[in-house]
């Protein structure tokens, strides 16, 4: 979903140029020689270095180019894919300005950008250079190619980026002189206008804005003075802010069938890594992930991984799926991976304020710590290896808790048996064995009388005793016996 941005109400923009975008989302081997191809397949429109080395060029036509590189393995661009791996990269944007605006100016050369409203940014980050160097770090961390440049006016943040003269700063003598320094080349003029402003002598911005705008759009074109205009900021330069998605899907290209399920894990990785950013963003978690593999024959293959509870770490969801994936065969090789997240619960309910205590937040860590151990335990092990505790109405000792699964935890609201019993052990003996009578009783005696309905009665007293620096729970019996039934940790 995308909504108008008005650039005149911001105080700077920061664009993101991905220059070839479309080849490096395909998972290849840099040792090995690619080439993107127009829509049409016709001509070559991006490389990597190995078919650099080759002999491949840019704009050659595919049958020069295999006869060339005979082993060159070639892609053609798909542009409904590359809009969706932008708006995926929008979504990863998010993260760093409430405005981002996607641009597909450059998206039949395979490459890529985004704008990012800074001014209002700034205070949050601590200045330009502290908000430049978030960004250029989390890019390096994905390892994207990218390059960045500010700008007072969208347009001249592009492009700068574009001609990667960026630098952190909006002072508008800084811009303005480096804008004045670029190529007539670098500006994104078509062909007819760029030849006609050389035959003028004109080879610089620079240069350019030494014209009287009238003439020159009598002269050249009157779109080129529209552009200038939204260069300086003085005609309206509209974009198209995103807005992040209600679900979340998202695919891995592979340049190779996969045909070992290990060979899974990196591309879901990065799947998962964005999921991770999408549900932080919007404060989610989720205990449901789709897997949609796609083979060369169909039908495909569907997984749907289950957590027994929320989470919203990478981490931990790539835990569960290696452990998942470790269950798993592939019926067959696997040439696209699909992630699919149509199901959310609030994580709100988790956080608190600023001023939470030590021992609330401990009490958060926690949580989720104990969250992480029983997804992990679920993926490893069959649902009936894993089972929790739950409090029971008996007051009997033997009959106080009973097993239920991960699963039945979902749907039902259980008691903390340690919460109920406060003073019983949770380590309880198969059998209570015969003691001497205690000799330091700490607390007691609680009595318990009960069972008469299924002819299992009871009647004793428990004592919480001190034996060899060991806290036990011992009981006497109606004949006065003394036995031990469990110990306190």
């Amino acid at each position: 979903m995308r909504s108008r941005v008005n650039p005149q109400k911001a105080q700077g923009w920061l664009y993101l140029y991905f220059p070839s975008f479309y080849r490096h989302s395909l998972l290849s081997l840099a040792s090995e020689p690619l080439a993107i191809l127009h829509g049409q397949g016709h001509h070559i429109i991006d490389h990597n270095i190995s078919a650099e080395k080759a002999g491949i060029t840019l704009d050659m036509p595919l049958a020069s180019a295999l006869y060339s590189c005979p082993n060159l393995i070639t892609h053609t661009l798909d542009s409904s894919r590359l809009q969706h791996l932008l708006q995926q990269r929008a979504l990863w944007a998010y993260q760093f300005s409430a405005q981002v605006s996607p641009d597909t100016q450059y998206a039949e050369q395979g490459h890529a950008g985004l704008w990012l409203e800074a001014g209002s940014m700034l205070r949050l980050f601590g200045g330009l250079e502290a908000f430049w160097r978030h960004i250029d770090d989390a890019c390096r961390q994905q390892e994207w190619p990218v390059q960045l440049a500010a700008g007072l006016t969208p347009l001249a943040a592009r492009l700068l980026a574009r001609a990667n003269r960026g630098f952190p700063s909006l002072e508008h003598a800084t811009i303005n002189s480096a804008l004045q320094a670029l190529p007539l080349l670098q500006l994104d003029f078509n062909a007819a206008d760029t030849l006609a402003l050389q035959r003028l002598g004109i080879n610089t911005l620079g240069e350019l804005l030494r014209l009287p705008l009238a003439e020159l759009g009598r002269r050249i074109n009157p779109n080129l003075v529209h552009t200038l205009q939204q260069l300086s900021g003085s005609k309206k330069h509209t974009l198209m802010q995103f807005k992040p998605p209600l679900n979340f899907h998202d695919n891995a290209l592979f340049m190779y069938e996969v045909e070992h399920r290990n060979g899974l894990l990196f591309p879901l990785s990065r799947l998962l890594e964005s999921l991770s950013g999408f549900l932080h963003h919007r404060q989610l978690s989720t205990r449901w992930l789709k897997l949609r593999l796609q083979h060369a024959e169909p039908p495909d293959t569907y997984w749907q991984f289950e957590l027994v509870r929320p989470e919203y770490r990478h981490s931990e969801l790539l835990n569960v799926c290696r452990y998942q994936l470790e269950r798993k065969q592939l019926r067959a090789p696997v040439r696209e991976l699909h992630l699919s997240v149509t199901r959310f619960l609030d994580r709100k309910a988790e956080q608190g304020g600023c001023l939470q205590d030590a021992d609330t937040q401990a009490t958060v860590y926690q949580v989720r710590d104990d969250a992480a151990l029983l997804n992990r335990l679920q993926a490893r092990l069959d649902e009936e290896q894993v089972q929790c505790l739950k409090a029971t109405a008996d007051p009997r000792p033997e009959k106080a808790w009973q097993t239920y699964s991960l699963q039945q935890a979902q749907h039902k609201t259980t008691h903390s048996i340690q919460a109920r019993h406060a003073k019983r052990p949770l380590w309880l003996l198969p059998k209570p064995h015969p003691c001497p009578p205690p000799e330091h009783i700490l607390h007691g005696p609680e009595r318990i009388a009960s069972g008469w309905w299924d002819d299992h009665a009871i009647r004793r007293d428990y004592y919480q005793v001190l034996c060899r620096q060991q806290l036990i729970w011992v009981f006497r019996d109606d004949h006065g016996q003394w036995f031990v039934h469990g110990y306190f940790g």
